[in-house]
């Protein structure tokens, strides 16, 4: 068979992984239709828990894009609970705000654990929700991957993000931009760089225009509370 013609054939068979899809892969990570503890023989699942300083460690790889995405990810489940994860992820954007070209966690935040299946279900969501992520990315624009800007558009998301609005989804108006951001770092992509900063304008145009209201809908919870 032609060489040219046998690469297309591989291409058709093993569509292209995002970085990020990768990455998992290589930790052990692997896409299911039903995501559990359990193998499909309903034989406990033998995969030890990685840490998240095992996460770190891998993300020198994959760089500051790899840990944000898995956060983003990882944190849309989580309703009136995204706090821990906006200010994971706002510590990394001012690493990136600082010069840093590898994430740093405190020994502690690295020893606490993280469960195969919940990786399993990220990798899930990449593999079934993200297919044409891997058609519209790739090497561009490199010019507009300013790492300390982008790290201050990463820091503003976060702590929105970490911000507890008892709204419902309120938490995927900071995760989206957060999740380009991630992509276009791992991909080396400006266009999708350039996108996030977009994403992150608006985002911090609405905070201002409705902050009142959410100022006085936080006031009323806190009355409510205590």
């Amino acid at each position: 068979m032609d060489p040219e013609r046998a690469r297309d054939v591989i291409a058709t068979q093993a569509p292209r992984r995002i970085r990020l899809g990768e990455l998992l892969h290589e930790l052990g990570a692997r896409a299911q239709e039903k995501p559990t503890d359990k193998d499909g023989d309903g034989v406990p699942d033998p995969r030890p828990p990685l840490t998240v300083g095992e996460l770190v460690d891998k993300a020198a790889e994959g760089g500051f894009g790899f840990l944000i995405g898995i956060l983003s990810l990882i944190a849309i489940p989580f309703f009136a609970l995204s706090t821990p994860f906006g200010l994971a992820i706002a510590l990394m954007g001012l690493q990136m705000m600082l010069g840093r070209h590898q994430p740093w966690l405190p020994k502690r935040a690295r020893r606490r654990e993280i469960r195969m299946a919940m990786l399993d279900r990220v990798t899930t969501i990449l593999g079934k929700r993200t297919r044409w992520i891997a058609r519209s990315t790739r090497r561009r624009m490199e010019p507009l991957i300013m790492p300390r800007l982008v790290g201050f558009g990463i820091v503003l998301l976060a702590l929105g993000l970490a911000l507890p609005l008892p709204i419902p989804g309120s938490n995927l108006i900071f995760l989206i931009p957060l999740f380009i951001y991630a992509v276009g770092l791992l991909e080396r992509d400006g266009a999708w760089i350039l996108v996030g900063h977009i994403a992150m304008v608006v985002d911090m145009v609405l905070l201002a225009v409705f902050g009142k209201t959410v100022l006085h809908v936080l006031e009323r919870v806190w009355t409510w509370l205590f």
